[in-house]
């Protein structure tokens, strides 16, 4: 899947956790693109099975859509806080996590996740003696 197709579905998903609907002209403004592009983007989405958009416009993400917006939003959310908590300012944290968190591949995402619980265990450890 390209990264540009992750953001959309990473905008829909943010924002169908805001929001009861979420229409194209959200995802622009979000994104800070045209209509147009989101337009683009949604037929892809619609193509590959990750997305549908109902009569009054409200885009639903499939199952499939559904599972690869979560994933990317937890991420995001596991590498914004990990660098937050190394004192990269949030706002910059979360640009950060977005640009590095979804290149790479799943297998170092993996790792990533085990060193964190081992790093927790160490610190909880720590804290206990």
């Amino acid at each position: 899947m390209s990264r540009s197709l992750d953001r959309y579905l990473y905008a829909i998903g943010a924002l169908k956790e805001k929001y009861l609907c979420v229409r194209a002209v959200d995802v622009a403004h979000s994104l800070g693109v045209s209509k147009a592009s989101v337009s683009t983007f949604i037929r892809q989405m619609q193509d590959q099975g990750l997305a549908s958009v109902e009569q009054d416009g409200n885009l639903i993400l499939t199952n499939e859509g559904a599972r690869r917006s979560e994933s990317l939003m937890r991420r995001v959310s596991f590498f914004s806080q990990l660098l937050t908590q190394a004192g990269v300012e949030p706002a910059q944290a979360v640009q950060d996590a977005i640009s590095f968190g979804w290149d790479m591949s799943d297998a170092s995402y993996e790792a990533f996740l085990a060193l964190g619980e081992e790093l927790k265990k160490y610190r909880d450890g720590e804290k206990q003696t």
